[in-house]
């Protein structure tokens, strides 16, 4: 069975604050989203490495009463590409050398796309510095996309050991507010330069499992290839989710839910304030950047923007009519319990609950209802094939060809 997205609902919602301290010139999205999904999973699900008091059951309720459905059937989505290129590859090798320590430092010269320049950089934003912009003997892949546009792109066909100065924008989304659509300058001095050399069949040997390049590089193409193909059914689940949630109507929100989310949100808060030794109205100001009541406001509107989606699959479960039988319900439940890691499945359900599985089973469910029912291209608009006519034998092919 394949992961759709809706088995997140377990880990929890993405909660996701702005307003901490320590940006950086180089939180540009994946570092920082990778710790608020991660303040976010144990948010939703109580777990810290402090214990919690046990929440209460999730609260059930009929999404109809609260969403007027729209028109979720003959969604029309295209599919990205899962063509890998050669420069992916290179890229991908290069990280492979730089992790076996194999690039080799170049003595003169300029910087070079693909390259890893050691760095000191200092941001100032009206001519003075801002915290989080300065660092030393920073290694930097150029071209990895890890600073802001334009960082990386003005290193290239500089000297090594030059300081550079380099006019920026930060994006009118970053996560700061203080440095959201600005203009900085940064300071940069490249201290040296390391580069991957060719690759030979020895050294692909050494740092992998295969003895010549073409089998490396062919078993790079493949991973990514998966990999794209992966991210694909990704993308393609939750554009449909979101045309659905697009057409249709939230009127309101059932308040016993909001309250339950809320309950297991500031749960995590207070258990990791105690677990910093902070008082927790301490903790918000300090760490998350707002007050007790400014926090619970926030935390109200996320909380209905994450309800918000999965209400609107609740609909379409319900208008589909749906049903979960007992068996079916412990089937699903060991396949989530599985990618969770987990072998017993009644601990599994002790866990998480009854009402919080049979949530993540209905929306499962109007996914594959918003699937089936999908018109899905490719990138050059033709029509994909759907898995049902993929999952076809020869034989069942060539008998329907000769029923035509």
């Amino acid at each position: 069975m394949k992961r759709k997205v809706i088995v997140a609902l377990l880990l929890g919602m993405a909660i996701t604050v702005t307003g901490c301290s320590g940006n950086t010139a180089k939180e540009t999205g994946a570092a920082t989203e990778a710790q608020s999904e991660t303040a976010g999973t144990e948010a939703a699900t109580g777990e810290s490495e402090t214990e919690t008091e046990e929440t209460a059951e999730r609260p059930k309720y009929k999404a109809l009463d609260y969403v007027t459905l729209g028109e979720y059937k003959g969604l029309e989505v295209t599919l990205e590409s899962t063509d890998v290129t050669d420069e992916e590859i290179d890229q991908q090798a290069q990280a492979d050398l730089s992790s076996n320590d194999k690039l080799e430092e170049v003595k003169e010269g300029t910087v070079e796309e693909g390259d890893v320049a050691n760095i000191d950089y200092e941001g100032k934003l009206n001519g003075e510095a801002f915290d989080g912009g300065t660092d030393k003997g920073y290694d930097l892949s150029i071209g990895s996309g890890t600073f802001i546009d334009g960082f990386e792109d003005g290193l290239i066909g500089k000297k090594i050991g030059d300081t550079v100065d380099l006019n920026l924008t930060f994006p009118e989304n970053y996560n700061s507010t203080e440095l959201a659509g600005k203009d900085v300058v940064f300071t940069v001095t490249i201290n040296s330069v390391k580069r991957a050399p060719e690759l030979t069949d020895e050294l692909v040997a050494e740092i992998s499992d295969y003895k010549t390049v073409d089998e490396y590089r062919q078993s790079i193409k493949d991973n990514l290839t998966e990999q794209k193909k992966s991210e694909q059914d990704s993308a393609k689940v939750n554009d449909l989710v979101g045309l659905a949630y697009q057409n249709s109507t939230v009127n309101d929100y059932p308040q016993e839910m909001i309250d339950y989310q809320l309950e297991i949100v500031t749960k995590y808060y207070k258990s990791y304030a105690e677990q910093s030794g902070m008082e927790y109205t301490d903790f918000l100001e300090q760490q998350v950047g707002m007050t007790e009541s400014e926090f619970l406001e926030r935390m109200t509107e996320t909380v209905k923007q994450s309800l918000a989606q999965e209400m609107v699959l609740r609909a379409i479960a319900e208008t589909e009519n749906v049903e979960i039988s007992d068996e079916e319900f412990r089937t699903m439940a060991e396949g989530y319990a599985a990618q969770m890691g987990m072998t017993d499945v009644d601990a599994f359900i002790d866990q998480y609950g009854e009402n919080e599985i049979m949530a993540s089973i209905l929306q499962d469910k109007a996914v594959e209802i918003l699937e089936q029912n999908a018109v899905v291209k490719n990138a050059d608009g033709t029509l994909a094939e759907s898995e049902s006519d993929s999952s076809k034998t020869d034989s069942e092919t060539e008998s329907e060809s000769a029923a035509q």
